[in-house]
Order: structure tokens, then C-alpha cells, then sequence
């Protein structure tokens, strides 16, 4: 059970969040750049006293998650893309989640889709429930829209300092043994699909997390790992809010090592893979006696 300081603290940064993700929506048009829109997300953020949770991911078309544009990102929103924008802020380790889709042109009926299966996963919410059943409302509304829940990709419990906090929600229907109990916080993350409903990891990886303390010669490693642990704690973080401590290409290299001995973990791109549109939808919620209560509305 959460108590009430900390039920206030989630109720705070979710209102929070919400704000921010309607002032960004409008900005997420054909012609504006996907820098511009994560940078002016997390400036929000923290304009409002509150810090990232993540790099807010801007994700286009077959792209579903993991990308935070890099720095000098030049990609500009085109007519017709299908663009997911996945933000979260956190105070004090308290942490809300909530992402929407924008799209244009002929796929734009699959953002009401996904929307509906959000509301619908939130409708099915209730004490004992197993989580598996969550995806199977999730995957009946896509599947009737003849569309298809992406499979390996989930929602997730939440905790203090923790995004992905011990256990999934799915968007397809099974049973899991896993079942929801009053106070526990979980963000619930439907991904629609054109394509196969699976996505695959990419080359590219912009996305960061200390994971542990490894031994390391360069100096440079060992700070870096430093200040990242003490920075963002084991919250994921951007490499381009490195870009200022070294040059592009010492930072990649510093990461690489790090990464490559197990210090950090690297979220890499994930794409469609059939390349299918991807929309999403996303609010983060609190089981209650009754049902749930929204923190991101």
C-alpha cells in the first residue's frame, strides 16, 4: 500500500505530466523537427520543478520506441507520419509516464484505436486481477479494428527510482500468475500496429541506464559513470544530454566501453518488423478498491 505522502507525490507529478503532454501535442506537426519537440518536453519538465524520468522518446512510422533524437538532429515531421511521443518526469523518484500518437492522412484512424484500447485496459483494471487480461481487452479492441497489439512490448509497474518496476503488462491476451493489488502503479502502454505486431532491435541505441559500478582504466569512463549514477540514479538518460563533457565522437566511444562491460544498458531503437506503422497511447495509474485511479489525465 502506498502511503499518503507518497500517493500525493505520484497525484502531483502525474498532473504535472499531463500539462506538459497538452502543451507539447500541438507542437507535433509536419515541418517541426523531433529535436525540438524532445528538448522543448524536457524543458517543460523542469520548468515546472520536476526532472525527466527518461529522454522523451519521438518515435515516427515503423519506429515504435527507444528513439531520443540525437544532438544536431536534423529529421523533420512529414505529412502522413505516424509520430508517438513518450514523456515522463519524476519528483524525487516518484515517477508518471503517459505518451499519445499524432497522424495525418490515411492511418490516422489507428490513433483512435489505440486510444480506445488504453481506455479499455483502464476499464479492466480492478484488485486480483491478472494483468493478462489487460492485454486480452488490448488485443481485442486492435484486432477488431483489424489492426494487431504489438507483442513484445508491454506496459509496466512503477516504483520509487524505478521505471520498469518488477513486473509487465501485457497487450496480449494469456494468463501470467501475475495479479494487481491496491497501490500498485503501473503504466499502461498499448502499441498498435499495420505491420506483424513485433518489433525488432535496431543498430542505433540513444538511450542509456547505470546499471553497476564496473572497473574501467580511462578516467574519462570513470567519471562518466560517476555522474551518471549520481545524476539520474538507475533512470534511463540521453546521450545527447552528455553532448556538452566531450566531443561526439569520444562520447560514443565512452558509452561503447561502458555498455560493452556491463556499467550501462543501452536501449536500442525498436522498429516494426514488417515495417508496419506503430501508434501508442499511454497514462499512468493506481490501483484502488474500485478500480484505478488516473495520475495523467
Amino acid at each position: 500500500m502506498l502511503s499518503e505522502e507518497e500517493l500525493q507525490a505520484y497525484r502531483k507529478v502525474g498532473k504535472l505530466l499531463a500539462e506538459v503532454r497538452e502543451q507539447v501535442r500541438p507542437t507535433v506537426k509536419p515541418g517541426v523537427k523531433l529535436l525540438e519537440i524532445a528538448e522543448s518536453a524536457e524543458e517543460l519538465i523542469k520548468q515546472k520543478g520536476a526532472k525527466p524520468a527518461f529522454p522523451c522518446n519521438v518515435s515516427v512510422n515503423e519506429v515504435a520506441a527507444h528513439y531520443s533524437p540525437p544532438v544536431n538532429d536534423e529529421t523533420v515531421i512529414k505529412e502522413g507520419d505516424m509520430v508517438k511521443v513518450d514523456i515522463g518526469a519524476h519528483l524525487d523518484g516518484y515517477i508518471a509516464d503517459t505518451a499519445f500518437t499524432v497522424a495525418t492522412g490515411e492511418k490516422a484512424e489507428m490513433v483512435q484505436v489505440v486510444e480506445q484500447a488504453l481506455e479499455a485496459a483502464i476499464g479492466a483494471i480492478k484488485p486480483g486481477i491478472d494483468v493478462g487480461e489487460i492485454g486480452k481487452v488490448v488485443e481485442e479492441v486492435a484486432t477488431a479494428a483489424g489492426l494487431k497489439p504489438i507483442r513484445n512490448l508491454t506496459g509496466h509497474s512503477l516504483a520509487r527510482w524505478e521505471l520498469h518496476a518488477g513486473f509487465t503488462v501485457p497487450n496480449v491476451k494469456g494468463e501470467t500468475g501475475q495479479q494487481l493489488s491496491v497501490g500498485d502503479v503501473v503504466a499502461l502502454e498499448p502499441f498498435v500496429t499495420d505491420g506483424a505486431g513485433y518489433v525488432e532491435d535496431q543498430k542505433k541505441v540513444y538511450i542509456f541506464r547505470y546499471l553497476r559500478d564496473m572497473p574501467t582504466r580511462l578516467r574519462m569512463s570513470r567519471e562518466l559513470l560517476r555522474d551518471v549514477k549520481r545524476e539520474y540514479n538507475e533512470l534511463p538518460f540521453a546521450e545527447r544530454w552528455l553532448a556538452k563533457r566531450m566531443s561526439k565522437l569520444r562520447l560514443e566511444l565512452t558509452l561503447r566501453e561502458l555498455t560493452g562491460i556491463g556499467a550501462l544498458w543501452p536501449y536500442y531503437v525498436l522498429a516494426e518488423r514488417a515495417k508496419g506503422k506503430v501508434a501508442q497511447a499511454e497514462h499512468t495509474v493506481i490501483v484502488t478498491e474500485q478500480g484505478c485511479e488516473v495520475t495523467t489525465r
